[in-house]
């Protein structure tokens, strides 16, 4: 009766949890159908992350659309965060080598995206896997690295995170002073951000450190804070986790009553939630609980049990190691070809590129060409204007040469008219006179002088008048 008390409080507990979180990702599905492209991505990436609490086999299929989806769209910040998402859920199953390889596919994109977030936040998922794998100095080197980006970036609930995985590094190696110092530092930080999902996480951290130092109910008291808050951010993996860590936790202080309702309620939600791993768990601490109780047909029950489970999700992770190992195969020969693309493409647009600077140029030239043209046909129609300019320089000057000409063979005939009346007309007058002053001279003839005056002044008088028609004459031809 107690047992059957114990698993309807359980179912009760588990409706309640899936109610608030069923509504966050019944808003996220009405939106998918409305989005494409890298929108419906990050959409996708989101209700994956979403599912993750609640339902490990819807996450895995959401996350899976989501990488395919970001890889045919060459999408690098959606595929680095499908790889982180895959990351986590692989860390979830316990599958930690698998967790690793996506971690780091997904850091190598953040880095070439140089994306400070989403490397900080995949540097904290490394502490935490290799935490899990007892590799303290590997893991406290990247919870290092991770603090530092955070710090730098202002991320304060990554700045937690850090901080709560670095406190996991010092418990484990058994420096639990430095250890609840590092928690504390984180709820310290918690209570100003009001984060509860962060915040279960450090209770639960606290709880841890308390529990390996075998303060039970200090330990019981931060579980039980954990499993409170874990509730309030429908976190069901940390329900689960904590109610098994409390089953074993009273299992230790022989408390037998509260680690087999713990332990029930581990196994009840583990099943309802599909997570093997922890269904496995609960298995076998409820089988150390039976053999501690004297139970020992019920021990060997649940050992078979945990051997059939093991059993079970041995095949389960070979089945998806070897399809990962598929996708990762593909995901490389993509990342080939798209590299190859990638080139050819490159070598297309350098050919585009030489082809245009070519066109550029013959543009250009042709520009030149035609310039030069014009001004060749500027100074082709200059030098034909100049050539008329001259032609008719050159016919008006023929023209005042043979002006020029014609008038100096005028003058030239009005000289040898001139020579003519000269030696014609002003010889005669100018014999007489000379033949008369002679006459003048003789003695014989000194009577007749009177004559020879008379004569003498009618040559001169004569001589006169030629004289003046010779000026006339030349003046009437300068007039001309």
């Amino acid at each position: 009766m107690k047992n059957l008390i114990s698993f309807l409080f359980v179912s009760l507990i588990a409706s309640s949890l899936v109610a608030g979180q069923q509504h966050r990702i019944d808003s996220l599905l009405k939106v998918l159908p409305k989005v494409e492209n890298e929108q419906r991505v990050d959409l996708l990436n989101e209700l994956a992350f979403q599912y993750s609490l609640i339902s490990a086999s819807d996450a895995e299929r959401f996350v899976s659309e989501a990488s395919s989806a970001a890889q045919a769209s060459s999408y690098k910040k959606g595929l680095a965060e499908s790889l982180k998402i895959q990351g986590i859920l692989h860390y979830v199953r316990n599958e930690y080598s698998v967790a690793v390889e996506y971690c780091y596919q997904a850091l190598k994109l953040y880095e070439e995206l140089n994306d400070m977030s989403g490397k900080a936040k995949v540097l904290n998922n490394l502490s935490m896997i290799f935490t899990r794998q007892n590799q303290f100095d590997k893991a406290r080197d990247f919870s290092l690295e991770s603090l530092k980006l955070k710090r730098s970036i202002g991320d304060s609930l990554g700045v937690v995170n850090s901080l709560l995985s670095l406190a996991e590094y010092y418990r484990n190696t058994r420096d639990f002073t430095k250890a609840l110092d590092y928690c504390n530092e984180a709820l310290d930080r918690l209570k100003i951000l009001k984060n509860t999902w962060a915040t279960g996480n450090a209770y639960s951290s606290i709880a841890d450190i308390y529990a390996d130092q075998e303060e039970y109910s200090k330990a019981s008291l931060y579980y039980k804070d954990a499993i409170r808050y874990a509730r309030l951010s429908n976190d069901h993996m940390q329900v689960v986790a904590a109610n098994n860590k409390l089953g074993q936790l009273f299992l230790n202080s022989e408390q037998f009553d509260s680690a087999y309702y713990y332990l029930h309620t581990a196994i009840a939600l583990a099943r309802q939630k599909s997570s093997r791993s922890q269904e496995m768990e609960g298995l076998k601490f409820l089988s150390v609980y039976f053999e501690r109780m004297g139970q020992l047909d019920s021990a060997l029950y649940f050992t078979r049990q945990v051997s059939a489970l093991e059993r079970v999700i041995f095949e389960n992770e070979r089945r998806e190691q070897i399809a990962t190992i598929q996708m990762l195969y593909d995901y490389q020969q993509k990342e080939q070809e798209l590299g190859f693309q990638r080139k050819i493409v490159k070598r297309q647009y350098i050919a585009i590129g030489g082809v245009s600077l070519i066109l550029v140029l013959s543009v250009l030239l042709g520009f030149k060409f035609y310039g030069l043209n014009k001004t060749n046909h500027l100074a082709k129609e200059a030098l034909m204007k100049l050539n008329i300019e001259i032609n008719k320089m050159n016919e008006n000057l023929e023209m005042k040469v043979k002006e020029r000409t014609e008038e100096i063979a005028l003058q030239n005939q009005k000289l040898v008219e001139y020579a003519f009346f000269t030696a014609h007309e002003v010889r005669g007058p100018l014999a007489r006179i000379l033949g008369l002053v002679e006459l003048a001279r003789i003695k014989e003839l000194s009577d007749d002088r009177e004559e020879i005056l008379e004569r003498l002044q009618e040559a001169a008088q004569e001589l006169d008048e030629i004289i003046r028609i010779i000026n006339r004459k030349l003046e009437s031809s300068r007039s001309k």
